[in-house]
């Protein structure tokens, strides 16, 4: 019961502070998300969804309240997906037409829109796949004013292929995203049974194999930590050994992929610790 209050009392508080923004990207759609001021000291926070979410999503709602409590400016966007103004989690069967680019590219735009309005350290933390787009993004061209990444259940994707069936589909989608025929393609990815995309969409994630995840994870060019639940039933066997083996990890025992429940308080303790040494 305490838990429950305590939540509602935060949400309450949070929505009194709500901020929403709107952003024009480069290719005019409109990507929505809100903003919360915190004390200019302290760094700044862009807090990423999860796949095919919003920053209304459980998770990265708790965060933002934990944080703009502990006094973090906060920044959670909604990556648009290709769809204007949107405000609501895409479903798996509808077709979509985005790539890791696109998203690498709103990120870019947001960490802009940040940065001139906070003149400080910029940390980037996501959840599950906004994980993913983050460590693509900081493996890129990323602002030297973004100095930290925190990934929480940062989840490899393929969760059903081997290697070798990873490739091979790999080939195949470079094939039909180079023959330009416009067409739309249906495979499992993530937790998606039939993911319609274009081949290119589709292309663009699954050339995130687990091993470049772990490679790009690795080889950061800031500071990391990765915070995962004991109990992730969402993640490929062996992924969290892997990961440890030469990245930053920390386990939460006990906690699924999501960090609902009592494993929220452990969640945002531990985002808040490393945030400190920031």
């Amino acid at each position: 019961m305490r838990f429950f209050l305590l939540l509602l009392l935060s949400w309450n508080c949070l929505g009194v502070h709500a901020e929403p923004v709107e952003l024009t990207m480069a290719n005019k759609l409109v990507a929505l998300a809100e903003y919360r001021k915190g004390t200019p000291n302290k760094p700044a926070v862009i807090l990423l969804h999860g796949f095919l979410q919003t920053h209304d999503f459980p998770t990265v709602h708790s965060l933002v309240a934990g944080l703009v409590d502990a006094g973090y400016t906060v920044l959670a966007p909604t990556l648009t997906l290709g769809v204007t103004y949107r405000k609501q989690s895409m479903a798996c069967e509808a077709i979509h037409t985005h790539t890791m680019r696109d998203g690498m590219e709103e990120i870019a735009a947001w960490v802009g829109w940040l940065k001139a309005r906070h003149h400080g350290d910029i940390v980037l933390i996501g959840h599950s796949f906004g994980s993913l787009e983050a460590i693509a993004y900081l493996s890129d061209k990323h602002d030297q004013a973004v100095t930290r990444f925190i990934g929480i259940s940062v989840i490899e994707g393929r969760l059903t292929l081997d290697a070798a069936q990873t490739a091979h589909l790999i080939a195949e989608m470079r094939l039909a995203a180079n023959s330009g025929e416009p067409r739309v393609v249906v495979h499992q990815f993530s937790f998606c049974q039939r993911y319609q995309s274009t081949p290119k969409g589709l292309l663009s994630y699954l050339e995130w194999t687990p091993r470049r995840v772990l490679d790009a994870a690795a080889g950061l060019p800031v500071p990391s930590l990765f915070i995962m639940g004991g109990r992730d039933d969402r993640l490929g066997n062996g992924w969290v050994s892997q990961l440890k083996v030469r990245s930053r990890v920390k386990i939460i025992e006990g906690a699924n992929h999501f960090m609902d429940g009592e494993y929220e308080f452990d969640m945002i303790d531990a985002v808040l610790a490393e945030l400190k040494v920031s």
